[in-house]
């Protein structure tokens, strides 16, 4: 293997996001295919066979693949990103300028800064001529904001298989480091919370407004809407949950490290989380990820003002800790909401989570002790969903990983900028990422 000039790795991966941001792959509609197409030609300048596929006209995916005999890896990613409102941004989001060290526009963070970091690290390992004991395969997918998917990796699963079927994923949603008083940590994602959205609908009598009475469907969804938003709902912790507290008490104080293992325990649990040195969106996060939640997100009730209507309902999008089922959270959710309201599921995609002593894992913490050997590697559970929400269905057996490191620097929080205006993402982390997950590749496959 030659020496690799990281220096002109940093410029190329740069060029890369920059080329990507400036498609405008906006979901819906979403158009993935320019991404697609642009990749894809990137790839056949380097003597890859890649395949483009469309699951309708505009929806692109493409695959390429380096073989090694063995059980594959995916490096995967999504090209699809959320709307913009471009008066609220100080730079142009489809613009992909660099600026003050950072490259500015929507998918710099989500996630196209992965692809463009995966499409590196895989044009490396053939540049390099590493030789492989597992395939490796890149995919840069449509459709994984929308929530369903019905056009990118599972739609791929589905038709074609062969692409993108493989035992370990490599995909968006861990990686940041945070501190907890003198420790530092990169996370990995290995939980997933499931997503069961529904809709509640309350029957009632119809009548005039100016004639009120008790059989009011309004008055009925509304006190079952209330109790719902009031709920407590039991604790699940998962195992990522347990361990992800477990492995930060090692590093605390006797009385940090007690709060850190109240947080499991039913009746201290709200107040150790008060309690906790944690950043306030690290406590929001372990704090839904405990149990199933609910939250009410949009209502629909009548047509004029003087109309008492027959029905009303209400929208609800809940997820459900790793181990549970919509079965097992409506049992819970039925004594809030009564049993005069129909339930009627619109989404559902069971929680995930994948271990912690898979090889892939240890392999991801070995490279970060190398790269960052201060810092330790836990592992996380996102209250949000990944394409891994398209895989584990399809795929009970494959373990889906979420790392893309990047380190926190000081007063910037990049993640915060999530799907948020002036998104953006320092040249000085993508290098970084890109780096650290080559090495995770050869030292994985290699």
């Amino acid at each position: 293997m030659e020496q690799i000039n990281w220096n002109a790795v940093r410029r190329e991966v740069t060029g890369y996001l920059q080329d990507l941001i400036r498609l405008d792959t906006t979901n819906p509609p979403g158009n993935e295919i320019l991404a697609a197409k642009y990749l894809a030609g990137v790839l056949h300048g380097e003597g890859f066979e890649p395949l483009v596929t469309e699951s309708e006209p505009g929806r692109g995916n493409v695959t390429a693949r380096l073989s090694g005999g063995g059980d594959p890896l995916v490096l995967l990613g999504h090209t699809d990103v959320v709307a913009v409102e471009p008066d609220r941004w100080r730079r142009p989001p489809f613009g992909g300028q660099v600026h003050d060290g950072y490259v500015w526009g929507r998918g710099a963070l989500d996630m196209k800064n992965m692809v463009a970091a995966e499409l590196m690290v895989f044009l490396l390992l053939k540049r390099q001529r590493i030789r492989l004991k597992r395939d490796v395969i890149f995919a840069a997918t449509a459709d994984e904001e929308a929530g369903k998917g019905n056009h990118g990796v599972g739609w791929l699963l589905d038709n074609h298989p062969e692409q993108v079927d493989a035992p370990f994923v490599l995909t968006e949603g861990g990686g940041a480091e945070f501190r907890v008083g003198d420790a530092r940590f990169y996370t990995c994602q290995t939980g997933q919370k499931g997503i069961c959205r529904f809709r509640m609908t309350a029957g009632g009598q119809p009548g005039h407004g100016s004639r009120p009475h008790r059989e009011n469907a309004v008055v009925r969804l509304s006190d079952a809407v209330a109790a719902l938003g009031r709920a407590e709902l039991p604790m699940h912790p998962s195992r990522t949950i347990r361990e992800f507290l477990e492995r930060i008490a090692e590093t605390q104080d006797a009385r940090t490290a007690e709060r850190l293992h109240r947080v499991l325990e039913p009746a201290h649990s709200e107040t150790a989380l008060e309690s906790l040195p944690l950043a306030s969106d690290i406590v929001s996060n372990l704090r839904a990820s405990l149990r199933n939640t609910a939250s009410v997100t949009m209502l629909e009730a009548g047509q004029k003002i003087n109309v008492i209507p027959a029905e009303a309902a209400a929208w609800v999008d809940g997820r459900l800790a790793p181990g549970q089922t919509d079965a097992s959270f409506f049992k819970e959710i039925r004594p809030f909401i009564g049993d005069e309201v129909r339930i009627e599921v619109d989404q559902y995609s069971p929680p995930l989570e994948a271990g912690v002593d898979s090889p892939l894992y240890r392999t991801i913490v070995e490279v970060m002790a190398d790269h960052d050997p201060g810092a330790r590697v836990v592992p996380s559970q996102s209250t949000g969903g990944t394409d891994a929400k398209h895989i584990c269905p399809r795929r009970p057996s494959t373990q889906v990983y979420g790392f893309m490191p990047y380190r926190a620097a000081p007063g910037e929080e990049e993640w915060r900028l999530i799907h948020g205006h002036d998104e953006r993402t320092s040249v000085e982390n993508l290098a970084f990422a890109t780096k650290v997950l080559f090495d995770i590749v050869c030292r994985f496959c290699g």
